[in-house]
């Protein structure tokens, strides 16, 4: 009876969905372990996915749940030797590694940002996720679960800060992240612009993957939904059909035929037919990139020529 009292009280103390400690029975742990070994040099660690709102939005939260999943077994693959490794909440997970260095911290956490294989699969479809990690030093940086949190968080929003995909040590002298950065996300920042921006495939099919509520705008569309039917979900669809061959050279001979352009952005002026008729002559801005997911991809920014014109200096 008291061998099932155990292992009952022991899964209580599980988060269910990955079998790492929950967020109070981890906090408690690392309490009591600081408590026994106050001279004892730990890592406190907050690993916190990235963009993971966008891959429960895409992808479903099923798919969500499966990323949570692998990031625990990474970390417990990675950490379980001497670590006490805890869900936090959400996508973020806590670990405190004992009796380590920077050094060792810095060699284990450089393997995990630079693993290629931090995917899962999705309806056949490999999805990429990456995390960023924010570091505190014990004792030199906090005494308790609280402080170490605290000086861990802030160096976690300088690695998103600084691109994601990384870890940062809280030290002396850090440059704070400037946290109103996170404010302001794609679709909020996209509102504001003079002009569009879209993302498509670079292939032959050169199928959309993401249109702003500017270019429904700038198309006379009411919607992206209604936006996205009307060009066909292409780039084809976008360009005024009398303009298209005549781009696709441009565009290939600026990015393929241009050695120079190493940076590979492109640029080239064309029409397109709005919804209700009306014809307006845009510039184009392109950049090709690769993407984790989708290989290799073109961000545009569009702008009608008309509206600049207008423009009085």
């Amino acid at each position: 009876m008291a061998g099932l009292m155990e292992k009952l009280a022991g899964r209580k103390d599980e988060d269910v969905m990955t079998g790492v400690l929950t967020r109070q029975a981890g906090t408690q742990k690392i309490n009591r372990f600081i408590e026994k070994n106050p001279d004892m040099q730990c890592a406190f660690m907050i690993f916190d996915g990235d963009n993971f709102k966008k891959i429960n939005d895409s992808y479903g939260h099923s798919c969500g749940d499966d990323v949570i999943i692998q990031n625990a077994k990474l970390l417990t693959e990675k950490f379980a030797d001497k670590g006490i490794i805890l869900r936090f909440g959400g996508d973020e997970f806590v670990v405190f590694y004992t009796n380590t260095d920077i050094n060792e911290i810095s060699s284990k956490l450089r393997e995990l940002t630079m693993e290629e294989n931090r995917a899962v699969m999705n309806d056949g479809k490999t999805v990429s996720f990456t995390f960023s990690v924010g570091v505190s030093m014990f004792p030199k940086y906090g005494k308790d679960f609280e402080s170490l949190m605290k000086q861990a968080d802030d160096a976690l929003y300088t690695a998103k800060y600084e691109g994601r995909n990384c870890y940062r040590f809280n030290t002396e002298g850090m440059t704070m992240a400037h946290r109103e950065q996170f404010m302001f996300d794609i679709e909020e920042f996209s509102r504001g612009m003079p002009g569009g921006f879209f993302v498509y495939e670079a292939n032959e099919e050169e199928r959309l993957l993401y249109a702003s509520h500017s270019m429904a705008k700038l198309f006379h569309c009411d919607s992206i939904s209604d936006f996205r039917a009307y060009v066909g979900n292409s780039f084809k669809g976008i360009v005024a059909p009398e303009d298209y061959e005549r781009i696709q050279q441009i565009i290939n001979k600026q990015q393929f035929e241009t050695p120079q352009n190493i940076d590979k952005i492109d640029y080239c002026r064309y029409h397109i037919k709005c919804k209700d008729g009306v014809v307006k002559e845009v510039d184009d801005y392109g950049h090709l990139v690769h993407d984790r997911n989708y290989g290799l991809v073109y961000y545009v920014f569009l702008v009608d020529i008309h509206y600049l014109n207008t423009i009085k200096y």
